[in-house]
């Protein structure tokens, strides 16, 4: 499919890429990502940004020690590789693994500088983008150092429940511990033991590998989170 018929299908892209060069657009590549292959390599030189359009990523952290940890995942459109370059760095700062098969636009580092500087639409839309993307991981930031793995799945759990737990007798926590992992930072080892932990004090039910809470837990979670604060 032509970049032209991909950008006329899909009109928010298609708005998006309004005013960006007839070179750059012409130079500009789609690129297909399998499941489980790596659109960016964490430390690799930054030679393009890549507009993610479909399919869902998912952003990893690799440590000297072996250590991986994901903490974010990318479902809608975004842009990948961007924040490096205008922060001027050479090295790419995390990995971004494809989980389904994604689709994605590519651009040279060079194109995309020059349409960042020509058009003040699209250069606003980054700015947007980065403040929505880092301003919850600023807000969390605290909570994570201040509180145990504990008390931070805990508080995940009172958060994503809050608001349908006084409606419904039971609300299912529809988030696979994979994400809850990536989430809160932690490791999902981790994760299945305090999940295991507060099944087995009854202050969540487990059902099929599905996590469900009632009031009654919601109440108590809520008593616990007091009591350690």
């Amino acid at each position: 499919m032509s970049i032209e018929r991909f950008i006329k299908d899909n009109t928010d892209l298609e708005k998006l890429l309004k005013n960006m060069p007839e070179d750059v657009k012409k130079r500009c590549v789609i690129k297909n990502f399998p499941a489980k292959s790596i659109m960016l390599k964490k430390d690799a030189e930054v030679k393009y940004v890549y507009i993610h359009l479909f399919g869902t990523l998912r952003v990893l952290n690799e440590f000297a020690n072996g250590n991986i940890y994901g903490f974010a995942y990318i479902d809608s459109t975004d842009f990948v590789g961007a924040l490096e370059i205008l922060a001027e760095e050479s090295q790419i700062a995390c990995t971004v693994e494809a989980v389904t098969d994604c689709t994605a636009l590519r651009m040279s580092k060079e194109d995309f500088l020059k349409w960042f500087e020509k058009d003040i639409l699209f250069s606003t839309t980054i700015a947007r983008l980065l403040a929505k993307k880092f301003y919850p991981t600023i807000y969390r930031n605290g909570a994570v150092f201040m509180h145990s793995a504990m008390d931070s799945l805990i508080s995940f759990i009172i958060k994503f429940v809050e608001y349908d737990i006084q409606d419904k007798a039971v609300v299912l926590i529809n988030k696979k511990r994979q994400h809850i992992a990536d989430e809160l930072g932690i490791s999902l080892r981790t994760v299945h033991r305090i999940i295991k932990n507060l099944k087995e004090n009854e202050l969540i039910t487990v059902e099929k590998g599905k996590i469900y809470v009632n009031k009654k837990q919601y109440e108590k979670l809520i008593n616990m989170i007091d009591h350690s604060m």
